[in-house]
């Protein structure tokens, strides 16, 4: 009886010992960084003063969008501005075990193409196609759900880019962004990304 006891307490330590070690290897890892897209401004701006006392800081620009295709172009300025936040990744590895690093800077006098699928010309709304020297896989965040295409314009071209005015706004939080990412459910495109760049 006292064999079968010991027996049993030794088990015991050993399965929460196990349990601790697995735990430890693959628990949820937290990220900070939500981004939100909306063709209305006003929603993405109201879920942001909602939420401001779990913001530790964000940036709000106003992109061009083009439906059919979900490319998403903003102008080099703005687009400066998300890099600050990690808010590019560049996708590299394999589709079992992609990486994602942040962009740090783009070309600031020419067309930069973004998306999975490399391609040289880019349409806007009107149909009027946009070479673009440079195409590498680059994803908002860590997705290309709701963004398949990210389109870099120098200004010039961007005032002649034709697309639905969006709003995009990139946050970091100081709460797990897994946790409170159901407060941004009012905006049409929302999703979580690590802003950390590791």
């Amino acid at each position: 009886m006292l064999k079968k006891f010991f027996i049993s307490i030794l088990s015991l330590i050993v399965l929460s010992i196990g349990g601790l070690f697995l735990y430890n290897n693959f628990k949820h890892k937290p990220v900070y960084g939500i981004i939100l897209l909306d063709k209305d401004g006003t929603k993405v701006n109201n879920s942001i003063n909602a939420q401001k006392k779990d913001i530790e800081k964000h940036v709000v620009v106003e992109g061009k969008w083009v439906e059919p295709t979900k490319t998403l172009a903003l102008n080099v300025t703005d687009a400066k501005k998300i890099i600050v936040f990690n808010g590019f990744k560049k996708v590299t590895g394999s589709k079992d075990n992609y990486k994602f690093e942040p962009v740090k800077k783009i070309s600031p006098n020419e067309v930069s193409s973004f998306s999975k699928e490399s391609t040289s010309m880019v349409t806007d709304e009107a149909y009027k196609a946009f070479p673009s020297p440079i195409n590498e896989y680059v994803t908002l965040g860590e997705s290309s759900a709701h963004v398949n295409n990210l389109l870099i314009l120098p200004d010039k071209q961007y005032n002649a880019f034709t697309g639905s005015p969006i709003s995009l706004g990139v946050l970091k939080v100081k709460s797990d962004a897994s946790k409170v990412l159901i407060n941004y459910n009012k905006v049409e495109m929302n999703q979580l990304y690590n802003e950390s760049g590791a």
